[in-house]
């Protein structure tokens, strides 16, 4: 290590005008004999090594500018300290580390507990304080809200810092101005309080008492670090651990970390930290934070973890058997009780006996023995015993099995004296735990489509419990995983959440309505919606469509879910659709509804063609013989009953006969839509026939002709085909949206097929006389238009009237009429009532 030489330093300070340059302030000493203070500090306008060794070198406005710095005369009143306190040598980390020397650098971070712990005094500098401030709440409110939430010396936030306050035996406190706080040791109470470490830890060290992973990890869960991978490094030397510095690693230091204190102890308190956000995965911590709130988790030695384990058997009723008391305590008379408690108790002990109740790491995975309780259910779900615990019990974890492998899904660990789930006696199983996190397999994307909401003025205003960006949702797909999803029309006052969640691998979607808001405020809303659904989680993860297998490979199948908001002209849609991957593509919606409908209605499917052209928005294609090649997707048409049918048509369609009332396009001028942008220019796709070899085989050798191919081998051979369709884009859904109300239950002409001629050919290409030859050749320069293809927009489709809400009604009806009827009056005043009326 490098010190700096105090008197160098001093003697340089005070005679900077005739310094020898070549002056040496920091001399290479690696004897462990040497006495040297030790400087720990916030960072700020720091001077680096090169400026403090090659300070007279300099040209002397930048010298000067150099001395100014806050970094510098903290240097200088450090080496003035140490001179007080007849310290030679000095190690500051901002100047005597050489960081243009990855391997000094490496070095100096793995060595660094050591060094504060071979000091003999460290100085505590705390800039930002005149006084070493108290506490104003208990630590374990306060270590929730840290750093933000208490304030203090920033010192006592920093990741670096934790183990230069307990590795240095004296340790001295500065304020800003240098004057003397206090000692550690004097302030142990003090300091237990803001920091959460034991008093006997702060005067004695490590050493002074037992101490466990959970509850070292859990003094840095407050505390934060310039770089990710400090997070981890500043941690190794409490653990008594060295591994190699990969800064850009990220959150994956951690882990390694992790891994390395597992290889060189046996404590499973390791295991037991405390995520509040869920996570599915590796049985590791993301990072330190998810330790907050296990300063009490002790590490229990084999024995202490047998008797424990058999008192919380005891405590439970396993079964109908009967059970006396005795000092507070359930005993049962139960002969099968005990001998399966004896064979528990033995298991413990040879487990512990054999194993210590350690652990081996591979690249496999974590494998440990530990006693497993299997989660109702599930076949795949456990909990998993944990040898470490409070006063009160042992800690717990859940997992679940999945390929060779276990992972840990629940959101946190907990006590399992209050958790009685006991169903059935541990086992002692050996597991395989995974120690990396591997999204793929855990999680699930839901793909989330709200843009038309907007159309009736929904905006999405939240999400809860957590937040996301953009529109796609990631949800654990081995653990109950839920997120709400909040939109509103505040003008209007109305509001409604979609919820997206996982029930034992089951993706679900649920919508919930509700009443009309008198405050604008969603955010009460949505915790009110999530338990909601939450609380319905089973039932609605089974009432979810299950794909058709007979449409797994011709078409792609879409769920809805309609339901109305109460006391509005509106209803929520909500659309799944799954397609072999297992991601999810969620469609949100609002409509315009008559009202007929009563909360949410049960799911119903339509389809959208898998291997065809991208059609606007949801559309049901009615089934037609005749099929071709539109930009190489097979898409099936109609035979066109009338020559004159257009693009955009709607009408009635039944027994395969299309009936025209309007156009699309016409009725946008009606709405004050200017259809005449480039936006609804009708795409061309190229043509070819269905067949190639039918293609070849026709009689007249001719390049422009293409066969559309028919079921019932009525092909038709289209001499210069054209083929026009509806553009698949925003605009014309929103034009399909607004034309809703107009149009409920009509049909689309989606496209048409124009050719110059058509007639009717074999499987050989040959031309048949059955079709009628005066529709073949229409007149010159007329244009045809035999094929085309139909469609039910699925925003045109409306929900069936509920029965029991019009028999409602129709009673109402009845009812009011009779009180009419039966307080009618009669005579003169009747007819001038009636003439009235």
């Amino acid at each position: 290590m490098k010190l700096l030489d105090v008197n160098a330093v001093l003697d340089r300070e005070t005679h900077i005008q005739q310094a020898d340059p070549e002056c040496e302030v920091l001399k290479e000493d690696n004897s462990k004999s040497t006495r040297y203070a030790i400087l720990s500090h916030r960072w700020s306008d720091e001077v680096g090594y090169e400026e403090m060794t090659g300070l007279m070198k300099m040209e002397e406005h930048k010298r000067d500018k150099v001395r100014q710095r806050s970094g510098y005369q903290k240097i200088i009143k450090s080496c003035k300290q140490a001179v007080k306190d007849r310290h030679e040598w000095l190690w500051i980390d901002t100047c005597c580390i050489d960081k243009r020397s990855s391997s000094e650098l490496s070095e100096a971070i793995n060595s660094m507990y050591q060094w504060y712990q071979n000091a003999q005094v460290c100085y505590a500098y705390l800039s930002d304080v005149d006084e070493l401030p108290r506490p104003t709440m208990p630590y374990h409110l306060r270590s929730i809200c840290r750093p933000n939430g208490w304030l203090g010396p920033e010192w006592f936030t920093r990741g670096w810092t934790l183990q230069e306050l307990i590795a240095p035996r004296e340790l001295e406190f500065f304020n800003k101005d240098w004057a003397p706080i206090g000692n550690k040791r004097h302030l142990a109470a003090v300091l237990q309080d803001i920091t959460g470490i034991p008093r006997e830890v702060l005067r004695d060290g490590l050493g002074a008492k037992p101490l466990s992973v959970a509850q070292i990890m859990s003094w840095a869960a407050g505390r934060k670090t310039q770089r990710v991978e400090d997070r981890a490094y500043s941690l190794m030397g409490l653990f008594g651990v060295n591994m190699p510095m990969l800064y850009g690693e990220g959150e994956k230091a951690f882990q390694r970390l992790q891994l390395e204190i597992i290889r060189t102890s046996s404590d499973q308190s390791i295991f037991a930290w405390n995520r509040r956000k869920p996570r599915t995965g590796s049985v590791l911590a993301d990072d330190p934070s998810d330790f907050a709130g296990c300063g009490r988790i002790e590490k229990v030695e084999p024995d202490e973890f047998v008797d424990k384990l058999t008192k919380y058997i005891e405590w439970n009723v396993l079964g109908p058997t009967l059970y006396f008391r005795s000092n507070s305590r359930k005993i049962s008379t139960n002969p099968i009780h005990w001998c399966r408690l004896a064979w528990l108790r033995w298991r413990a002990r040879v487990v512990s006996q054999q194993h210590h109740l350690s652990f081996s790491v591979s690249n496999a995975g974590i494998q440990v023995c530990l006693p497993v309780i299997p989660l109702p259910d599930s076949r795949n779900h456990f909990r998993a015993i944990l040898p470490c615990g409070r006063h009160f019990g042992l800690e717990t974890i859940d997992l679940v099995f999945s390929g060779s492998r276990y992972l840990r899904t629940s959101a946190a660990s907990s006590p399992i004296l209050e958790s009685p789930i006991l169903k059935t006696y541990p086992e002692f199983k050996t597991l395989c735990l995974t120690h990396h996190q591997d999204a793929n397999q855990t999680h699930r994307e839901f793909t989330l489509d709200d843009k038309h909401a907007s159309y009736h003025h929904f905006t999405r205003r939240g999400t809860y419990p957590r937040e996301f960006t953009g529109n796609t949702v990631s949800l654990s797909s081995l653990i109950d995983d839920l997120v709400v999803i909040v939109y509103a029309n505040d003008d209007a006052g109305f509001r409604f959440a979609v919820g997206l969640g996982y029930y034992h691998g089951q993706g679900w979607v649920h919508v919930v309505c509700d009443k009309p808001a008198i405050q604008k405020d969603w955010t009460s809303f949505a915790p009110e919606a999530y338990h909601r659904m939450w609380d319905a989680r089973v039932e609605h993860a089974q009432r979810m469509f299950k794909q058709d297998p007979v449409h797994g490979r011709c078409a792609c199948v879409h769920f809805i879910k309609h339901a109305h908001l109460p006391q509005s002209i509106w209803a929520a849609r909500v659309v799944w659709s799954r397609w072999e991957k297992g991601d999810f593509t969620i469609m949100v919606d609002v409509e315009q509804c008559p009202g007929c409908c009563d909360g949410p209605h049960g799911w119903t499917a339509t389809l959208n063609h898998y291997h065809g052209p991208q059609m606007p928005g949801l559309m049901y294609i009615c089934s037609h013989p005749y099929s071709l090649r539109l930009d190489g997707w097979e898409v099936e048409l109609d035979e066109s009953s009338d020559q004159r049918i257009a693009l955009g048509d709607y009408g009635d369609y039944s027994n395969g006969t299309f009936m025209r009332v309007g156009n699309i396009f016409e009725d946008a001028g009606i709405l004050s839509i200017d259809t005449m942008g480039s936006t609804y220019c009708p795409v061309v796709p190229h043509v070819s026939s269905f067949l190639s070899l039918m293609s070849r085989h026709h009689t007249e050798n001719e390049d422009d002709l293409v066969v559309a191919y028919h079921s019932g081998r009525k092909h038709l051979a289209l001499r210069q085909p054209k083929v026009f369709s509806l553009p698949a884009n925003d605009h014309l859904v929103r034009l399909l949206k607004a034309l809703a109300t107009r149009l409920a239950g009509k049909h689309l002409v989606l496209t048409v097929v124009q050719c110059s001629e058509f007639y009717g050919v074999d499987d050989n290409g040959e031309r048949r006389d059955s079709v009628d030859d005066s529709n073949n050749h229409p007149a010159e320069g007329d244009i045809s238009t035999p094929l085309c293809i139909i469609a039910s927009p699925q925003v045109w489709r409306r929900e069936m009237p509920c029965v029991q809400r019009r028999e409602q009604f129709k009673s109402i009806r009845e009812h009011f009429y009779a009180l009419v009827n039966t307080r009618q009056p009669t005579g003169t005043d009747a007819r001038h009532k009636a003439a009235v009326r």
